[in-house]
């Protein structure tokens, strides 16, 4: 598997609980009635981990150059 593919797969995992714990109260696996502390925590941790995902993706297509080492 490439570090580009890996990447996007990181991002969708990110989004995909993103998705859920937003929608948590619509689907029926939310415990209140308003936007609760749990799927706050969701959506921070979703977006980290889409970020991270995006990063390494970025970091795969654009690699950094190899610099001489000093002399």
């Amino acid at each position: 598997m490439s570090r580009i593919t890996l990447g996007f797969g990181v991002i969708a995992i990110g989004v995909i609980v993103v998705v859920v714990s937003v929608l948590a109260d619509p689907i029926g696996i939310g415990s209140e009635d308003t936007f609760g502390w749990r799927q706050i925590v969701g959506v921070i941790v979703g977006a980290g981990v889409a970020a991270i995902g995006i990063v390494m993706a970025w970091r795969a297509e654009n690699p950094r150059p190899d610099f001489p080492a000093e002399q």
